[in-house]
C-alpha cells in the first residue's frame, strides 16, 4: 500500500471516529435508555431461556422475569431510601464527632496550619493603608462593592422543579422497562433484523459476533451481579457485627458501586470507615472496617472472579481503566457503570470485523506479539536485560531445546536477515548477536549447575554405591560443532553443544575459524566421532554445502550432521543440494540434531561403558598378583 493511500485510510478512519464519538455524545439522552435496556436483556434473557425450558410460554416467562428483576431492584432503592432517611438527622452529630477525631489525630499538622494562617493574617494587617485598600484610579473614594441578589423561588418553582427531575427519572425507567420487555419478547427477530441490516453479506460473521458478544457480556453481567451482591451481602454482615449503623445501606451500596471497575469498592469503602471513625472513641472499629474491605476484595478478585468468570471478559486492565474515563466523559455516571460491558463489545466486534481489528489489538489482553518476536523486539530496543527475562521464565514452562528453537535461532535468524537487508546498522547487529551469545551462556551455566545438583542427589540416594560414568578423556569420545561461516552460525553450535549432554563424550562447540585449514587439522587433532555443521539462514545452504566438501573424507562415514537451522524447504532437497552423498543428516531445529547424535553416539558410548566393565573386571586379578609378587619379593629380600 502506497503512503498517500495509507495516509487516507488513517484519516479517513480517524473522521469517523470521530463522527461516531460526536453521535454518541449528542444522542445520550437516546442512546442510554437503549444501551440500558439492551444489556439488561443480555442480563435476563438466562432466566427467560430457563422458564421456557420448563414449558412456561415466551410472554408469559418474560413478564415473569422482568417483574422479578425489576421488582428487586426497586426494593433495593426503596430500602437505600429509607435508610438514607434514617441517617440523614444523625449527620450533624457524626460529623462533630469526625471532626474531633481527626483533630486529634492530626493536631500537629492544625497547629502548624494555624500558624501559617495566624503569619498570613499578621501580615495582611501590616500592609499599608493604600496597598490594603486601594481606590478606583482617578478617584480617591473607596469603591462600593455591587451584589446581585436573586429573588428567592417561589414554592411552585421549587415544587416543579424536583417534579421534573422526579418524573424525568420515572419516565427513563419506565422507558427501559418497556425496551426490556419488548426485547426479550422479539429477541430472536431483533436479532435476525440487524444480521440482515449490518451484515447481509456477510451473515455467518455477523452472527458469530453476536453470539460472541452476547454470551461474554451476559456472563460476565451475570457473574458481576453475583459477586457484587455477594460482597454486598458480607460487608452488611460484617459491618453490622463490627456496630456500624445502616449496615444494610452499606452493603447495598457496597454492592452497587463496585460496578464501577477497580475504583468503586474503595468509595463504598470510604464512607463507612469515616462513619466508624465518627462514631467510636478509638481506633478498633474503624481498623476492622478496612480490614473488612481488605479481606473481601482480596478474596473476590483472588478467589471468586477466576473461579466465576474463567478467561474473564478478554480485557486488558489498562482498556478497562481508559474506558471507564471515556464513557464516563461522554455519558457521565451511566457510563461509568456501563463502561466495561461496552468496551466488551467492542472488543468482540475488533475481533470478527478485520477493518476495526485495532480494537482489538487496544482493548484486548493477549499478546499482540509472538514469544520469538518479543524477545527479538527487545533485543533490538537495547532491552538485553528483559529479552533474559522473558527467556528465563519461558525456560521454567519449556524444555530448553524449545526455547532456543523457537526463540533464539528465530531472533538470529530475523537479525541476519534485517541486517543483509539494511534495516539496521552493524553495530546494532553485532549487539544483537553478543546478546543472545551472553542469554546462551548464561543458560549454559545455569544447565551445568541443574545437571551437578541431579548428580549429586542421585549419588546420595545410591549412598555413595552409584559407579562413577565413564569421563570423557578416558573414553576418547567426541563431537565437535563447527560453525558454517560467521558468529551467528557459532551461536548456534553453542546451544546444540549444551542440549546434546552425553556422559562420557566431549561436546564441543569451535569458535569460528578464519581458515578451513584450521578446522581440517583440529579435526585431525580430536579425531571426533560426530560432527555438526550449524548453519543460519538466509545463507545457511551455501555456507553448510562449501564446508561440507572441506569435509569430505574427514569425518566417519555416515557420522556428519548438518543443521539448517529455521530451514523453511524440504530437507531431502537440502540434502541433494548440499551434494556430500547420501550419508549425511541434515536437520533443521537443535531438537532433530539433538535426537540424531545421541542415536549415532549410543552403539559408541555402550561400547566404550562395556571396555570399561572389562577393565574394572580384570584389575583386581592384576592387583592381586602385583601383591604376590611383591609378597615373594619381600620373602626373598628376608
Amino acid at each position: 500500500m502506497a503512503p498517500s493511500d495509507q495516509f487516507a485510510k488513517s484519516t479517513w478512519m480517524l473522521a469517523s471516529i470521530a463522527v461516531v464519538v460526536a453521535a454518541l455524545y449528542l444522542a445520550k439522552e437516546l442512546l442510554v435508555p437503549l444501551t440500558l435496556a439492551v444489556l439488561l436483556s443480555f442480563m435476563l434473557s438466562p432466566v427467560c431461556d430457563w422458564l421456557e425450558r420448563l414449558r412456561l410460554p415466551r410472554i408469559p416467562a418474560v413478564l415473569v422475569t422482568a417483574f422479578m428483576g425489576f421488582a428487586a431492584l426497586g426494593l433495593l432503592v426503596w430500602i437505600s431510601v429509607v435508610q438514607m432517611t434514617e441517617l440523614a438527622p444523625k449527620m450533624p452529630e457524626y460529623q462533630a464527632n469526625l471532626q474531633a477525631k481527626l483533630h486529634s489525630a492530626n493536631a500537629y499538622a492544625i497547629s502548624a496550619l494555624n500558624k501559617v494562617t495566624r503569619a498570613s493574617q499578621d501580615l495582611s494587617q501590616n500592609l499599608p493603608e493604600s496597598e490594603a485598600n486601594q481606590g478606583l484610579p482617578g478617584t480617591s473614594k473607596r469603591p462600593y462593592s455591587v451584589h446581585v441578589v436573586s429573588s428567592p423561588a417561589s414554592p411552585l418553582e421549587v415544587f416543579g422543579g424536583v417534579f421534573g427531575t422526579v418524573l424525568g427519572g420515572f419516565a427513563s425507567a419506565g422507558i427501559v422497562i418497556v425496551l426490556v420487555v419488548f426485547f426479550l419478547i422479539r429477541r430472536e427477530d431483533v436479532r435476525d433484523r440487524f444480521i440482515h441490516l449490518i451484515g447481509k453479506d456477510s451473515a455467518t460473521v455477523t452472527t458469530q459476533m453476536l453470539e460472541d458478544a452476547g454470551a461474554r457480556v451476559s456472563r460476565y453481567l451475570s457473574m458481576l451481579l453475583f459477586i457484587n451482591a455477594t460482597f454486598g451481602l458480607a460487608v452488611g454482615i460484617g459491618l453490622y457485627f463490627i456496630g456500624l449503623p445502616n449496615a444494610v445501606l452499606w452493603g447495598i451500596l457496597a454492592a452497587t458501586l463496585r460496578f464501577i471497575p477497580y475504583l468503586g469498592p474503595w468509595i463504598a469503602a470510604a464512607m463507612p470507615i469515616g462513619l466508624a471513625m465518627a462514631l467510636s472513641t478509638g481506633w478498633l472499629a474503624p481498623l476492622l472496617t478496612i480490614g473488612l474491605f481488605v479481606v473481601l476484595e482480596l478474596f473476590s478478585n483472588n478467589v471468586m472472579e477466576p473461579w466465576l468468570y474463567g478467561t474473564r471478559t478478554g480485557v486488558s486492565a489498562v482498556a478497562v481503566l481508559v474506558a471507564a474515563v471515556f464513557w464516563t466523559w461522554l455519558w457521565g455516571v451511566v457510563g461509568l457503570l456501563l463502561a466495561t460491558p461496552l468496551t466488551v463489545c467492542l472488543l468482540v466486534i475488533g475481533k470478527h470485523v478485520p477493518q476495526l481489528s485495532f480494537l482489538d489489538v487496544l482493548l484486548g489482553n493477549e499478546p499482540v506479539f509472538e514469544p520469538a518476536k518479543r524477545v527479538y523486539q527487545r533485543l533490538v530496543a537495547g532491552d538485553q536485560e528483559e529479552a533474559a527475562e522473558l527467556v528465563e521464565d519461558y525456560c521454567a514452562n519449556m524444555p530448553l531445546a524449545e526455547v532456543y528453537d523457537t526463540m533464539l535461532i528465530s531472533a538470529l535468524t530475523l537479525s541476519e536477515t534485517h541486517w543483509r537487508r539494511g534495516d539496521f546498522s552493524k553495530d546494532r547487529h553485532k549487539y544483537i548477536l553478543q546478546s543472545v551469545k551472553e542469554i546462551v551462556q548464561e543458560q549454559g551455566e545455569r544447565r551445568q549447575e541443574t545437571l551437578a545438583t541431579e548428580d549429586r542427589a542421585s549419588r546420595n540416594e545410591a549412598d555413595g554405591d552409584a559407579r562413577p560414568a565413564v569421563a570423557a578423556d578416558q573414553a576418547g569420545l567426541c563431537v565437535l560443532c563447527l560453525s558454517a561461516r560467521n558468529e551467528a552460525d557459532e551461536i548456534a553450535g553453542m546451544m546444540l553443544s549444551q542440549l546434546v549432554e552425553l556422559p562420557g563424550c566431549h561436546v564441543e562447540a569451535v569458535p569460528v575459524a578464519s581458515a578451513a585449514g584450521e578446522l581440517i587439522a583440529l579435526i585431525q587433532q580430536r579425531k571426533p566421532q560426530v560432527v555438526c555443521i550449524s548453519a543460519m539462514p538466509p545463507a545457511a545452504m551455501m555456507h553448510a554445502r562449501a564446508l561440507c566438501k572441506r569435509l569430505r573424507g574427514r569425518v566417519p562415514e555416515g557420522n556428519l550432521v548438518v543443521g539448517l537451522w529455521h530451514a523453511q524447504d524440504d530437507l531431502d532437497k537440502g540434502k541433494d543440494r548440499i551434494g556430500c552423498g547420501p550419508d549425511i543428516h541434515v536437520v533443521a531445529t537443535l531438537a532433530e540434531a539433538q535426537k540424531r547424535i545421541r542415536l549415532l553416539m549410543q552403539p559408541l558410548l555402550l561400547a566404550a561403558e562395556q571396555q570399561r566393565q572389562l577393565d574394572v573386571g580384570s584389575r583386581p586379578e592384576r592387583s592381586t598378583s602385583h601383591a604376590e609378587e611383591t609378597a615373594q619379593q619381600n620373602s626373598t629380600a628376608g
